[in-house]
């Protein structure tokens, strides 16, 4: 088991797997904000099946297989629609 774990975390790493991410999101209030968020991650070329809920306050997308997203450039898109992103986590 402790091999499986290693080797899924290696190949996280290396981007052969894309992994799903997890970013709370400050300032969002309607519609809008989910389009304009969900356009800017979209541009990072980084990013897909993205969902936006403004009740919940965050945004999920999965990363595109091969192209790590840093949280810098999550923050930096989110904050170019408009809002904060607040905390970032990776599943």
């Amino acid at each position: 088991m402790k091999i499986l774990i290693l080797i899924l975390s290696l190949l996280l790493s290396l981007g052969a797997l894309a992994s799903r991410v997890e970013v709370d999101v400050n300032g969002m209030s309607c519609s809008m904000c989910v389009e304009a968020i969900t356009k800017e991650l979209t541009a990072t070329q980084k990013a897909e099946n993205i969902t936006v809920k403004v009740e919940d306050k965050k945004a999920w997308f999965d990363e595109v297989k091969g192209k790590k997203i840093t949280d810098t450039e999550i923050k930096t898109a989110i904050k170019k629609a408009g809002y904060e992103a607040v905390k970032v986590r990776r599943k």
